[in-house]
């Protein structure tokens, strides 16, 4: 019995700290969302609290996130209503919102990008590349927007030898980069053109990661 007073005392106590974090946490992650192409996104935490014989070992709470992408459109839960896309950015908000609150070394984003293309795609990368700066990100992508961004870039490729597949990861030069950034736009083909482009689009980047690291 006294253990059982000890516990629901603490979740009762972890539930207040949640009910109070909830529009804070709201506002960053909405801000994000536009900030990646969302401007009318909103999300909606509800946050329930259990009886004593339903405690569990996150506490005392049910929660549920409720999203709607479209202005007019009431939120539901995130699960049904939200698209690969919308999924991605929703969770780099959340991530990024972890990171900047803990202590976190760092952080995986794998195929975050998932159902996002063009300039939002551009956009999320540079969201990314904000973390990386008091973080180290690994990034696994098929993007060139995000991988124009990389600091560092590896390719991965895989290989069968006497029947069998390995996998090996490859260091790239700039110019390796280059390469792989003209042939993930264009196809194994890659013109003098496409190279340009490809180059232009690295150059590009440089510009911007320079510009988040000073803000």
């Amino acid at each position: 019995e006294a253990q059982l007073k000890s516990v629901l005392s603490i979740g009762n106590s972890i539930h207040d700290k949640r009910f109070e974090a909830i529009p804070k946490v709201v506002e960053a992650v909405e801000k994000t969302l536009t900030s990646v192409g969302m401007p009318n996104a909103q999300l909606t935490i509800e946050l329930t609290k259990l009886e004593a014989s339903k405690l569990n070992n996150k506490g005392l709470n049910a929660i549920q996130f409720l999203f709607s992408a479209n202005k007019g459109q009431s939120a539901q839960p995130i699960h049904k209503v939200a698209s690969g896309g919308e999924l991605s950015r929703v969770m780099l908000a959340i991530k990024s919102l972890v990171a900047k609150n803990s202590a976190l070394p760092t952080i995986i984003f794998d195929e975050i990008d998932t159902g996002i293309s063009g300039s939002i795609a551009k956009r999320v990368g540079e969201k990314m590349y904000q973390v990386s700066v008091k973080h180290q990100v690994l990034c696994i992508t098929h993007l060139p927007q995000i991988a124009s961004l990389s600091d560092c870039r590896y390719f991965v490729s895989k290989k069968i030898e006497d029947g069998k597949t390995f996998t090996q990861i490859k260091t790239l030069t700039r110019d390796e980069k280059i390469k792989e950034i003209a042939q993930m736009t264009n196809g194994d083909e890659v013109s003098e053109v496409m190279t340009k482009n490809a180059m232009e689009m690295v150059e590009i980047a440089d510009k911007k990661k320079r510009e988040i690291k000073q803000i």
